[in-house]
């Protein structure tokens, strides 16, 4: 079984200290870490979106296919 492991997908104890900062809160780096493993931990939204967003890049994917399938044909 091969895994995503793409730069857009990490997080960090400063991604969310940022945030804190926008929002005039002050985290310790411990109640930062807290935070961002409660976001992850069992959280059905972020799966379903990513399930979601995988299922639009099927059909895409398979329309460019279909497509191009098509136009080798008429050649």
């Amino acid at each position: 079984m091969k895994y995503y492991n793409g730069n857009e997908l990490k997080w960090s104890t400063d991604d969310v200290m940022l945030n804190a900062e926008h929002l005039d809160v002050k985290l310790t780096e411990e109640e930062a870490e807290s935070i961002l493993i409660a976001t992850f931990e069992d959280n059905e939204a972020i799966m379903q979106f990513l399930n979601e967003e995988i299922t639009d890049s099927i059909l895409t994917f398979n329309a460019l296919k279909t497509n191009k399938l098509k136009d080798n044909e008429l050649h």
